[in-house]
């Protein structure tokens, strides 16, 4: 029961990862090695570029692109013309916050409506290292285009498959304008803090509590919002199940986490001792899926997070 609990915690933690594929019967969601690195970005003169599964896909301006990529999502809003986009992920287009940006567009529910992709007469379809190779191998035999972006792993990753989105697409100049525009707005969270704050991000599921710290958008979210993640510090990687005595040795004076959770992190037996949950303590609660989005959100949760923090505007 436990390690179920904990699965499914994971899966909530990563939001945009494995949501799409999760209802694939018989397979798992985690991504194998060789599918999980981004992609490079190809030289000026190429005419292809190789995916995640060392797949090569022709450069074109392609028309009808279906993403079942959230982070491909958000990043195909910026580099093409909303005409070309034939759908975007249900999740994207319904519960995130920036869900508006994507009214009109049609959307694919889960993972199991090959059909409906295949209805969109797609060009492109865009996927993630989530998604199980025996349906991305039915997409290809359908006759269709997919490229797989590789990692959904923070800004970082996200930079990179911006470029390698727009070098496919042949829109490098609209990639290049945004990736500056990436930069520019991290350079300026980093530059509105002098000091950062120490801290942690927790989520709480029954006995469980769970983290996200270095090699993950939650690590990206604390840095740029002025947060010094204690957990990375520590030792601790991507998603850790803490133990009682780590938290303890921990003893976070900040912790940020979901809309919703404070108050379970404050009633929790273990949890209420820590300095966070005291007279000088904080927790700073940030809409999950702003805090979970492993791509383009991460600098609107940074934002949200050091305005709580430091009061920046």
């Amino acid at each position: 029961m436990r390690t179920d609990l904990v699965n499914a915690a994971l899966l909530l933690l990563a939001l945009g990862l494995a949501t799409f594929f999760v209802t694939l019967p018989g397979a798992g969601t985690a991504p194998t090695a060789e599918r999980s690195a981004v992609p490079t970005a190809p030289d000026e003169d190429a005419t292809e570029v190789v995916d995640a599964r060392g797949v090569a896909i022709p450069i074109a301006r392609y028309e009808r692109i279906v993403s079942i990529n959230t982070v491909a999502d958000a990043l195909l809003l910026e580099l093409v013309e909303r005409e070309r986009i034939a759908a975007v992920t249900d999740y994207m287009a319904k519960t995130h916050t920036d869900a508006w940006r994507f009214a009109g567009v049609p959307f694919v529910e889960d993972s199991q409506q090959l059909e409906r992709i295949v209805a969109f007469a797609p060009d492109l379809v865009l996927t993630n290292p989530y998604a199980p190779e025996p349906f991305v191998a039915r997409l290809r035999e359908s006759g269709l285009a997919v490229f797989d972006l590789g990692a959904m792993s923070g800004i970082g990753a996200t930079r990179q498959q911006a470029l390698v989105l727009g070098a496919l697409l042949d829109e490098r100049e609209r990639a290049e304008r945004l990736v500056a525009r990436i930069d520019r707005e991290l350079g300026a969270l980093d530059a509105a803090v002098d000091e950062p704050v120490p801290g942690m991000y927790l989520a709480v599921f029954g006995d469980s509590v769970l983290g996200g710290t270095a090699g993950t958008n939650y690590a990206d979210v604390l840095r740029y919002g002025g947060v010094r993640d204690l957990a990375a510090e520590a030792g601790f990687t991507a998603w850790p199940d803490y133990e009682p005595e780590q938290l303890l040795a921990l003893d976070p004076p900040l912790i940020v986490t979901s809309d919703g959770m404070a108050d379970a992190i404050r009633e929790h037996a273990l949890l209420s001792q820590l300095a966070a949950c005291g007279p000088n303590g904080r927790i700073v609660e940030i809409d999950e899926t702003l805090l979970g989005d492993p791509g383009l959100g991460v600098i609107e949760a940074a934002r949200r997070v050091q305005r709580a923090v430091h009061g920046a505007d």
